[in-house]
């Protein structure tokens, strides 16, 4: 006997369930990637501010010219830093752009497919229903023909 089309349908189901769960994980993932980088250029960020802080201290009781340039050093290796950090998040949010767009297109082939097999249960529930009835009513007939 052939499968229903529920049935074919769960099977299309299940493989579309499965993409959508990866799906799901790629997007946690991207999204957790850029909150990542956020947290690390504010930590980059709060660092400097530290650092000023205390060079600022220092600085009050007077610094070598050797301190000073260690300094500038420093601070431009800072700024270098926090600059590519700018750039990972960048990257991660054009990313997480993408992976939202494919997760997007992958719920809602999802969401048609699942739609399609209710559907299609829908209808086969009412097929049984309606032979059923046919059955029920064909004996009540014949009990009624029969004299009974």
């Amino acid at each position: 006997m052939n499968k229903s089309r529920s049935k074919r349908l769960g099977v299309v189901l299940d493989l579309a369930s499965r993409q959508k769960e990866t799906a799901d994980r790629y997007l946690a993932d991207s999204q957790q990637r850029l909150r990542h980088a956020e947290t690390q250029l504010i930590q980059l960020q709060d660092y400097m501010l530290e650092y000023q802080q205390q060079f600022t201290q220092a600085g009050q009781q007077g610094l070598t010219t050797d301190q000073l340039r260690q300094h500038q050093a420093f601070i431009g290796r800072l700024e270098e830093a926090m600059r590519q950090q700018h750039e990972t998040i960048k990257v991660a949010r054009q990313q997480l752009e993408q992976v939202k767009q494919y997760w997007q297109s992958v719920y809602a082939r999802y969401k048609g497919i699942d739609k399609l097999t209710t559907k299609a249960k829908i209808t086969e529930q009412q097929v049984m229903d309606k032979r059923e009835q046919q059955a029920i009513d064909e004996r009540s007939q014949r009990r009624n023909g029969m004299g009974l």
